[in-house]
């Protein structure tokens, strides 16, 4: 286990991505967990990596590696 858990509240699960917003873009980034915690990340587990929704008229960019 990594030590970091899933950023969602109530969550324990351990994390397995990181989230990152742009929001002048209206873009979120998920890739595989960062090397280190950053405070305007969003560590995810595996289910709420999954399940990300964003706001409507958002791209969502997943990096490769998580659909393996």
């Amino acid at each position: 286990m990594n030590g970091r858990l899933c950023s969602k509240v109530g969550c324990a699960r351990e994390a397995v991505a990181t989230l990152t917003y742009d929001y002048g873009d209206q873009m979120a980034a998920l890739g595989p967990l960062g090397l280190a915690q950053h405070p305007h990340a969003h560590d995810l587990c595996a289910p709420h990596a999954e399940r990300l929704s964003v706001p409507a008229g958002w791209l969502v960019v997943r990096h490769e590696a998580l659909r393996a």
